[in-house]
């Protein structure tokens, strides 16, 4: 009997440690993608940084939106509404001196003929610091814009509070007809805690370390360079969804990346500091 009962206990102990090793495997591949998905806030709204006061109502947007537009017979564009990727007070915030600001630009309705597009920088007065017009691809995309370093531009200053517009220019000789969206950025200097672990951490955790200092625009270009990285990673899918649903961005979350926009057809560089 104490034989079948040694057995016996031989046979539960490899079955636990199966169970065991098959548990732990299961946490480590889930781990990731909880994690980082659970480190973005589910309602992204900001407590530490509050937007200017007299950021007012959305900037010549038409359709009634507070961040997007529908496409009228004048501008032959496609599908859903040109869209700002920004929270739904339109704010976000940054730590770099050139940030890189993201809209999701609809389709042109003749691809082989792409419509103009021009994205403009404002100070809080309203004064002109950088505008460029260029040509997108004509297909429907999340579309990256930086501010470029080597223009002339002087880096954003800390504390200071940026508008930005991105339009699509339907009809060149009349530029009321445009569709554009708009949004603000802060710069914000990071304290030393911060900056020590965004140096130490992946690109995945940094992102965490963004989102959980609110700061909006460098937690979104993390992640989409992560996106282009990997796009067929489900953890970053999952943390891309989630960051887009906490900002009401929902309808373009399955949005693919577009390619970058081409040279700029114009630049102009205001003298305003």
């Amino acid at each position: 009997m104490a034989q079948i009962r040694f057995r016996f206990s031989k046979f539960s102990l490899a079955v636990y440690l199966k169970l065991a090793l098959l548990t732990g495997v299961f946490l480590l591949l889930q781990t990731p993608q909880a994690l980082l998905a659970q480190a973005i806030p589910r309602r992204w709204q900001a407590k530490q940084y509050k937007p200017p006061s007299g950021i007012g109502a959305p900037t010549r947007t038409e359709g009634g939106g507070t961040r997007g537009s529908t496409a009228n017979n004048r501008c032959p564009i496609v599908g859903k509404s040109l869209t700002a990727l920004v929270p739904g007070d339109r704010f976000g915030v940054t730590v770099a001196p050139y940030p890189t600001f993201f809209v999701y630009m609809p389709a042109a309705s003749a691809p082989a003929s792409p419509l103009p597009v021009e994205f403009e920088l404002q100070d809080k007065d309203g004064n002109r610091i950088y505008k460029s017009i260029f040509k997108t691809s004509g297909k429907p995309g999340i579309l990256s814009l930086t501010l470029p370093s080597q223009a002339g531009l002087p880096p954003l200053t800390v504390g200071q509070d940026y508008k930005w517009l991105f339009s699509i220019i339907c009809q060149p000789d009349e530029r009321s007809g445009d569709i554009t969206v708009d949004g603000w950025v802060r710069r914000v200097e990071l304290n030393a805690t911060l900056n020590n672990q965004l140096k130490q951490a992946s690109p995945q955790q940094q992102v965490e370390l963004y989102a959980g200092a609110e700061i909006w625009q460098d937690a979104l270009a993390t992640l989409v360079e992560l996106r282009r990285k990997y796009p067929n990673d489900g953890a970053i899918a999952a943390a891309w969804q989630q960051l887009l649903s906490a900002a009401d961005l929902n309808a373009i979350a399955q949005e693919s990346l577009a390619a970058s926009p081409t040279k700029p057809e114009t630049r102009f560089t205001s003298s305003q500091p």
